[in-house]
């Protein structure tokens, strides 16, 4: 009878054995092999990432002309003194700001609002769910092109309605008050889903022992919304206002569509006004000095998000 290989053993005493794991030898050429396999999706994604990243950074420091293509004339600061000077260019970072700000706002309190109203079995319930997520599906400039309609002043539906209450007609598109606001409230129907799909996943995923036992407690409605469920929601309320507010920095198709970063510059965002400083004035260098400062701005932003993301995480478990 052949015994199949084992561990070695070694004797300790009458009787007793101890095993000793053999040293596993792993066969020439395996983790070359291995990267072999991966090496093309680390390529790619470099190709992605850094190769933009660096050629982004390179514009902002060059004078680039078109005479052939893309040329880089001379290495120069100029980019980075004018957008110190550049008031305009301030002044687009605050509205975006503001934009950014009140956007991830009112989508968070709107979204957790209609999360909670769907986070019990409720008849329909599947039915609302799949439509509140319509918008963000849309393609931008369809939904820009939309909301121009429903804006219009003159035949849109929503002007329309104002009138038949005998509230009067708002130049939506026209003033630079309401043109923010028109775009605000855009952006919040497109992007409430986002909110909505992510806090109604973290409800469903909370315990249902803590919200009964603070019922058992006598606790009730905002109670236990306050000191019970908003808590333990916290690590997904940060991440999802975290991805909404890096993401709002970069809306462009449905603005452009809408106003064009007009009247005047009422809703010329950065996004916007680096763009038309790029292809209407052919200033690529200033163009991408303002979107390294605002990736950098961005970065200054994500650390201390990420570490009250994983502060939260830890509490939560």
């Amino acid at each position: 009878m052949v015994e199949s290989p084992g561990p070695d053993r070694e004797n300790v005493g009458a009787g007793s054995a101890v095993l000793k794991p053999r040293k596993r030898t792993g066969r020439p050429g395996a983790g070359f092999a291995g990267w072999a396999f991966v090496s093309p999706t680390i390529i790619v994604l470099l190709a992605l990432t850094i190769f933009p990243l660096v050629f982004s950074l390179a514009l902002s420091f060059s004078n680039v002309s078109q005479d052939n293509g893309l040329t880089f004339t001379d290495r120069t600061l100029d980019n980075w003194r004018n957008l110190l000077h550049n008031g305009d260019f301030w002044q687009s970072l605050i509205y975006t700001t503001e934009f950014v700000v009140l956007g991830v706002i009112l989508e968070f309190l709107i979204g957790f609002g209609l999360a909670l109203l769907l986070w019990r079995r409720i008849r329909f319930g599947g039915f609302f769910r799949v439509l509140f997520s319509i918008p963000m599906m849309l393609a931008p400039v369809a939904i820009g092109f939309m909301w121009r309609m429903l804006y219009d002043q003159i035949n849109g539906p929503i002007d329309a309605i104002l009138r038949g209450l005998h509230l009067g007609s708002v130049p939506w598109l026209a003033d630079s008050g309401s043109a923010f606001l028109a775009v605000l409230i855009m952006d919040i129907w497109e992007w409430t889903p986002f909110m909505f799909l992510l806090l109604l996943a973290g409800l469903q995923s909370l315990s249902e022992e803590a919200i009964e036992a603070a019922q058992l407690d006598g606790a009730s409605g905002m109670r236990i919304v306050w000191n019970i469920i908003f808590p333990m929601l916290a690590p997904i309320a940060v991440m999802a206002c975290f991805l909404r507010f890096t993401e709002s920095f970069t809306i462009f198709g449905q603005i452009i569509q809408l106003t064009g970063g007009g009247p005047g510059t009422s809703t010329q965002l950065i996004s916007i006004y680096s763009y038309n400083t790029a292809f209407l004035f052919t200033q690529y260098g200033q163009a991408m000095a303002m979107l390294v400062t605002l990736l950098a701005c961005l970065l200054v932003l994500m650390v201390p998000a990420v570490q009250l993301i994983r502060r939260n995480s830890r509490a939560a478990s």
